[in-house]
């Protein structure tokens, strides 16, 4: 086996085409020699990393190997995957591998990974857990998956913060009629500002975006800005007196907001937590534009992130608090014609109103190809 994968290895820069090291990976796989494949990959990686923007070649094969495993049921598959995603290392492919593992695979094969010995990354473990929670599973009925991330010494890192199961808002839809003050969700009033309307009063205002705060809140589009071509603003005001409902429109055109320079219209629709919750999700899991998703893991702790922000409290805080301001606050998703959004796919609009109504957290973010 050394001999010919020495071979692939150092023949590969040369192809014009993979499609016959691939074909050779899929012989390999259907006759349930997975650790070939591994194998193969841990060389391609140990000698090529490094050298992706000249060599296509490798970053094909590297690519398509991991998938190739992970999408292929059973628990050497599993094992195999792990492997790889130990030579590669990092937190983007064993978030990646993670995704692609709990999609494709029983959970119950899954527990190979967690078992005393297997090859793979604490990172890739990481994942793993969180994706099986975002996807609703018990992880009691996975007894070595729950061992692993409920020891102590293995729940340090960026993720102890979360919780093993889903909040409420976390569930899903359907989305109750009405709101707790009992405003119907489908009969809501029209919260429109026009740039030639009467000039609607406004309490005095200031800015107190903390940067830690903006961070926070900017979490769940992070990637849209950093890994393709978004634009985000996260910010946060304090008000003098309580806004009402509606002003808030006139209050989103008249604070400096960039998103929002030169409108002539604002409007704003009442959301559920729920609703939120997918926005912020969706925009960190899914990513932007171009590859920059987060996946399911990373995607879940960017959209809490946010939500710590947006709700006012320090990153760290206990979820369960973040959950229960969520649920005080009310929140809006907001549109405009000031021609900052690329009105694409990727437009996220997002306000959060205190329960005193005084403090007002925005998050914006458009992103284009």
């Amino acid at each position: 086996m050394a001999d010919d994968i020495a071979e692939l290895v150092r023949d590969l820069p040369g192809l014009k085409s993979v499609t016959g090291v691939w074909r050779l990976a899929e012989q390999w796989l259907a006759a349930g020699d997975s650790e070939r494949v591994a194998e193969l990959g841990v060389r391609l990686v140990g000698e090529y990393r490094g050298r992706e923007q000249e060599l296509w070649q490798y970053v094909t094969m590297r690519d398509g190997l991991l998938r190739l495993l992970a999408r292929t049921p059973g628990p050497g598959q599993v094992l195999a995957t792990g492997r790889l995603a130990q030579a590669l290392g990092g937190s983007h492919f064993p978030s990646l591998a993670a995704s692609l593992l709990v999609s494709a695979q029983q959970p119950a094969n899954l527990e190979a990974l967690f078992s005393d010995g297997a090859d793979g990354p604490d990172e890739l473990r990481a994942c793993l857990v969180q994706e099986l929670v975002v996807r609703g599973v018990d992880l009691a009925g996975l007894p070595q998956v729950a061992n692993w991330a409920g020891a102590s010494r293995q729940r340090h890192g960026r993720f102890a913060w979360l919780p093993l199961s889903r909040a409420e808002f976390e569930l899903g839809y359907p989305v109750p009629a009405r709101f707790p003050d009992g405003e119907s969700r489908t009969r809501q009033e029209a919260l429109t500002w026009h740039s030639g309307s009467a000039p609607v009063p406004l309490p005095g205002v200031r800015e107190t975006t903390a940067a830690a705060t903006g961070e926070l809140i900017a979490a769940a589009a992070r990637n849209w800005a950093e890994d393709s071509n978004g634009c985000l603003e996260a910010r946060v005001f304090e008000f003098v007196d309580p806004l009402t409902a509606a002003s808030l429109p006139a209050a989103l055109g008249a604070i400096g907001l960039k998103c929002t320079a030169a409108a002539a219209q604002v409007s704003l629709s009442r959301c559920f937590p729920v609703e939120i919750w997918e926005v912020l999700f969706d925009a960190a899991a899914e990513g932007g534009a171009y590859e920059s998703a987060e996946y399911g893991a990373y995607g879940r702790l960017a959209a809490w992130r946010s939500l710590a922000g947006l709700t006012g409290v320090e990153e760290g805080t206990p979820v369960a608090e973040v959950e229960a301001l969520a649920a005080a606050y009310r929140w809006y998703s907001f549109g405009t014609d000031s021609g900052w959004f690329f009105r694409q796919r990727w437009d996220l609009a997002i306000v959060a109103l205190s329960p005193n109504g005084r403090r007002l957290a925005v998050l914006a973010a458009t992103d284009t190809y």
